[in-house]
């Protein structure tokens, strides 16, 4: 359950599902759970009231607060444990697996009373359950500050070690910035500034040259016009007819 939360802050769907869970079933069902011990409603409100809250815990814990702790927190103790992202997560710990495994024990003793021997059994036993309360709602008042600052305000940016899901649809985490360089902006960029210098350019056109190259006006000037009326040659009859002798006249 890594998907984007509903609730527009940098946390995952699991972790949304868990502060709506405890907020509005966890707490409220404590609560009820006190007020069937006050009124003596033991069996069989108060017994199945901290029957589901119990079980419901166990699961809450193994498949999301767990999870969390191993992975964000438990590397960085106890070097960084004086940091708030992971003081709280190590108080919320300590209160909740006290609270759950004082729980469990409870509701172990409730449903088999009958058959325990008297030696594993509590005396006071509404002692046990106002600790186990108090430990549940302070567990609950720590997560609800864990959220708020791993997801919501950061005591410190360097701190925060939970990225939000959202950034899954930008950049890769492969790619960082030290691996842009100019040198590979420059190397993206070559392409299109080698595609635009291949381009021939106006100028190379021989639109001009091909104008220049007419020999328009050379050839008016090779015309042989007046030279043909010159060489022209004179026909076979006026080559060959020669001139006749002028008779003198005798005396």
């Amino acid at each position: 359950m890594n998907e984007p939360g509903f609730l527009g802050t940098g946390a995952t769907l699991s972790r949304d599902l868990t502060l709506v869970a405890y907020i509005l079933l966890l707490v409220p069902s404590m609560l009820i759970g006190y007020v069937f011990a006050r009124r003596k409603m033991f069996v069989p409100h108060h017994k199945f009231m901290m029957t589901g809250i119990m079980i419901f815990n166990w699961v809450l814990i193994t498949l999301v607060m767990f999870i969390s702790y191993r992975d964000y927190v438990a590397p960085n103790v106890p070097e960084r444990l004086n940091e708030t992202f992971n003081l709280l997560p190590t108080l919320h710990l300590i209160t909740g697996a006290a609270s759950q495994l004082l729980a469990t024990y409870l509701v172990f003793r409730m449903w088999f009373e009958k058959v325990l021997p008297q030696w594993i059994m509590v005396k006071n036993i509404k002692r046990y359950m106002r600790i186990t309360l108090v430990l549940w709602l302070t567990t609950a008042l720590l997560g609800g500050f864990i959220y708020l600052v791993w997801y919501v305000q950061p005591a410190n940016p360097s701190e925060s070690q939970v990225a939000p899901v959202s950034t899954e649809e930008a950049i890769s985490p492969e790619v960082t910035n030290a691996d842009v360089t100019p040198e590979s902006t420059e190397t993206e960029m070559m392409p299109e500034a080698t595609e635009e210098m291949d381009e021939p350019a106006e100028t190379d056109e021989p639109v001009e040259t091909e104008e220049a190259d007419e020999p328009a006006e050379t050839e008016e000037a090779d015309e042989p016009v007046e030279t043909e009326e010159a060489d022209k040659p004179l026909s076979t009859e006026e080559a060959t007819a020669t001139p006749r002798p002028t008779r003198t006249p005798r005396p």
